[in-house]
């Protein structure tokens, strides 16, 4: 008589999976929470403006959504599939960094130097909710750009 066989158990995650769905998680929530947090200050000499998240971060909103989608389509993929996604991550990363770091300061000098303000600034600056959106949609890229740990994965040859 033979032994009852046991199911095969569900092979697991590789790990490099496993932490960029972690990151990818951790981007998309700190984007949405951004939503809910102060995303600029100002401080005149007789009050303080404070700008609502829900104003400003939907310009960041097409950075994060792109990204999520070439994020998730790598961390889906295997072998030279993959590869592709992973590079339209990689170039997410890089055009996030340029877009939303420049777009950031361009306001922020456009803010300080405003020529029609009725009163004098004193400060300005990125709130917290802005901080947090732009590491948001810094994590989405960089959880789909993530290596596999293969040796010779980042070869283009290879995915041909």
């Amino acid at each position: 008589m033979s032994r009852p066989t046991k199911p095969a158990a569900a092979p697991s995650r590789p790990p490099w999976r496993r932490t960029g769905a972690a990151l990818l998680a951790v981007g998309v929530l700190l984007v949405v929470v951004a939503f809910w947090l102060p995303a600029w200050r100002s401080v005149y000499p007789g009050s303080t403006d404070v700008t609502p998240g829900r104003r400003v971060i939907g310009l960041a909103l097409p950075f994060a959504v792109i990204a999520a989608v070439f994020a998730v389509l790598s961390l889906a993929n295997a072998g030279p599939s993959r590869w592709v996604w992973r590079q339209a991550s990689l170039g997410m990363l890089v055009s996030n960094v340029l877009a939303c770091g420049s777009l950031t300061g361009v306001f922020w000098y456009l803010e300080a130097n405003d020529p029609y303000a009725e009163e004098e600034l004193l400060v300005t600056g990125p709130g917290v909710g802005t901080l947090l959106a732009l590491l948001g949609c810094l994590l989405i890229p960089l959880a789909g750009a993530l290596p596999d740990g293969r040796k010779g994965a980042d070869r283009a040859d290879q995915a041909t």
